[in-house]
């Protein structure tokens, strides 16, 4: 666990917290936006619950939607106190796994009749009654290669319903924590808006603790964003279970060893490469299937979280797809920050990217 409180030191204007609830993380930032609309990080706070290796339960959500809501509100509510936050309003993010989120597309027509046509259709592919949800969409607008490949002549909608259920969990948090809620936004989102600046289309690989999202970005809109169970939590159980030690000491070995062992270490880079390539192959299925659909080729693949750290995994990805540049996520690359923390900004560009993509989405809708 670490925190910070770094100096309000240009005059700024808004403030926003934003706050990314993980599987197993907690991390918050806070951010002000200044003159030209420049954002700045001002202060940050993170903190991991180890507990999540021997039990799952202890984990803060799982993608089963589960929420320790007043647990959750005690972390948050402690490294607020560390960080001695001046604002109380906040956002949070929504992992896709609570929401419904999917593509449509309709024929042109006017933004009026749009906005008529939208809960109409949403009916078809939205498993719940919309009286149990908020809406929520967007238009995409593909590049010219796209509309050329597959001769588009309609208009492709990104469509959200957010459940009420889920909407009341973080507003019972934020009423726990003493803050006012002021919107949620989707996590995938709010990733590729801190890391995602080229129009091309990109891939990005979130490896979380209990869940593995694969999305895909183009033209700087979310196109496809699907998650499996699969993740880091499986690297360090067949560590823990092919070494027969503890998952304390597995844990340690996969952040500190990784994918770059020593002769005598060779075994447990060997024990994770199976759950590795599994994710890796999914990666390689999802970039074909939307080339086929587009015809658009992904020439960038994107690491991001905590995995992305792991010694040696850029390396190993960037040999089994030589054909597309491999880079981590750097959820900094459009915040301004104090240069003496760049040594530690190199460390938490990774896991921050949603954090901070939080604010930024909240600063261009407000």
């Amino acid at each position: 666990m670490f925190f910070s409180r770094l100096q309000n030191f240009l005059g700024l204007k808004r403030k926003i917290l934003a706050i990314d609830i993980g599987s197993t993380t907690i991390k918050i930032v806070e951010l002000t936006c200044g003159l030209e609309n420049k954002v700045y990080l001002e202060n940050y706070g993170y903190l991991e619950n180890y507990g999540h290796l021997e039990r799952i339960n202890n984990a803060f959500q799982t993608s089963e939607l589960k929420m320790l809501e007043r647990e959750v509100a005690k972390v948050i509510s402690f490294l607020l106190r560390k960080m001695r936050a001046k604002t109380k309003e906040v956002v949070f993010g929504v992992p896709i796994y609570s929401v419904f989120a999917t593509t449509i597309e309709l024929p042109p027509m006017p933004e009026g009749d749009l906005k008529k046509a939208i809960p109409y259709q949403a009916k078809q592919y939205i498993p719940f009654p919309l009286s149990e949800a908020y809406l929520d969409w967007f238009i995409i607008q593909p590049s010219e290669e796209e509309i050329k490949f597959r001769n588009l002549n309609k208009q492709i909608v990104f469509l959200l319903a957010y459940p009420y259920d889920i909407v009341s969990r973080y507003e019972r948090i934020a009423k726990l924590c003493n803050l006012k809620l002021k919107f949620l936004e989707l996590e995938s989102l709010a990733l590729g808006e801190s890391i995602i600046s080229e129009k091309d289309p990109v891939f990005v690989l979130d490896i979380g603790s209990r869940v593995t999202n694969l999305i895909i970005f183009d033209n700087q809109f979310l196109r496809i964003h699907r998650y499996f169970d699969l993740s880091s939590g499986d690297l360090t159980e067949v560590i823990a279970s092919g070494l027969k030690i503890d998952v304390w000491r597995a844990e340690k070995f996969k952040t500190q060893v990784g994918l770059k062992p020593s002769e005598a270490e060779k075994e447990i880079s060997s024990l994770m490469y199976p759950v590795i390539d599994s994710i890796l192959r999914e990666v390689s299925k999802l970039r074909d299937f939307y080339l086929h659909k587009t015809g658009r080729k992904i020439k960038k693949l994107i690491l991001a979280g905590g995995t992305a750290n792991m010694p040696g995994f850029l390396e190993y990805c960037a040999s089994q797809f030589p054909e597309m540049k491999v880079e981590k996520a750097n959820g900094f690359s459009k915040i301004i920050y104090p240069k003496e923390l760049e040594p530690l900004i190199k460390y938490l560009k990774t896991t921050f990217s949603v954090s901070n993509g939080l604010g930024l989405r909240y600063f261009h809708k407000t």
